[in-house]
């Protein structure tokens, strides 16, 4: 039984690296005026300036969720997973989702298969309320074994209200919102350990929860020092934002029992769980102590108070920290 992610295909590491390959040999391309690149550290989204503002863009898809999806007779919910993949990293830099485009490639025409991600892709577009403005759809015979789909994504923010993470300080405090699940991340080694229960699998395809309109009411209302969103890699997105403090996780939200599920069957350590998952948290978000109480209040029933930022590196975790 494989125990990690490594062992079930995906090496994160490596993949962290080919990452990097590709960003040394474009990094440079770019344009001055509109269309400018904005720089940030944290990656969740891009950024061009756009007169006094800023488009942000992010590409993102399902991954071997849809396998899964396939299996549980759940296609029409993959589409809600692709348009969170996005817009919940948009609002990671303070974007408000404007548009949202589509790119479905399969090995062959299947207008069953085409109107079941259509329903999830417009809830998802609802949910985020943004338009579905296009796409494409590639009929790939020689490439594509089945299908998949990704999505891109695109908001807008003043440039002197993007997020970037240079407003925290020590003593900030850190806010959870609550998963529905594994969201779309991890299911390489969720395959390898999923053994056809069906109460189980209703759980592990549950859609990705979107955060848009919660955290764009309290971004006009709070000062808002970082947001993450936590997907591939688990808490290690929490340094994304500004890897120059320790984040202190010491009340967690309590971790869905799909993931002890999975913990166990697997015999996964604690620390390639949280590495791997999100462990109940599907986005933390930084706000001054002052404005913890009233964040809380405007997030609503899914937040909770998890922790606080301290002077150091990296993340420690109650959980995982001996």
């Amino acid at each position: 039984m494989v125990s990690t992610y490594s062992e079930a295909g995906v090496d994160i590491d490596a993949s962290e690296k080919a990452t990097e390959a590709l960003i040394a040999q474009i990094k440079n391309v770019g344009r001055k005026g509109d269309g400018e690149a904005i720089k940030l550290d944290n990656g969740f989204a891009g950024l061009v300036k756009l007169g006094d503002g800023a488009l942000a863009m992010c590409t993102d898809g399902v991954g071997s969720k849809l396998l899964l999806a396939e299996e549980m007779d759940s296609l029409h919910t993959v589409g809600i997973d692709c348009v969170a993949m996005n817009t919940n990293d948009l609002i990671c830099v303070g974007a408000e989702p404007l548009s949202f485009v589509d790119y479905v490639a399969l090995d062959k025409p299947d207008e069953e298969l085409m109107a079941k991600l259509g329903k999830g892709l417009a809830e998802g577009c609802k949910q985020s309320n943004c338009t579905l403005s296009g796409g494409e759809t590639a009929i790939l015979p020689e490439l594509v074994h089945g299908f998949d789909i990704a999505g891109t994504s695109v908001g807008y923010v003043k440039q002197d209200e993007i997020i970037d993470g240079t407003k925290i300080a020590e003593g900030d405090v850190l806010i959870g919102l609550k998963s529905s699940g594994p969201h779309s991340n991890g299911y390489t080694l969720i395959r390898k350990l999923f053994n056809g229960d069906k109460e189980i699998g209703k759980q592990l395809v549950e859609p990705t929860r979107i955060y848009v309109k919660e955290v764009m009411n309290l971004i006009k209302q709070v000062d808002v020092h970082g947001i993450a969103h936590i997907t591939g890699g688990g808490l290690d997105n929490i340094s994304r934002i500004n890897d120059n403090f320790q984040y202190v996780i010491d009340k967690p939200l309590p971790v869905p029992s799909v993931f002890d599920w999975l913990q166990q069957r697997g015999d996964v350590e604690d620390s390639e769980m949280y590495r791997t998952f999100n462990m109940g948290m599907g986005m933390i978000i930084i706000v001054d102590k002052n404005d913890a109480e009233k964040s809380v209040s405007l997030l609503g029933k899914y937040a909770q108070l998890i922790g606080s930022v301290k002077n150091g590196k990296g993340i420690l975790h109650t959980a995982i920290s001996s």
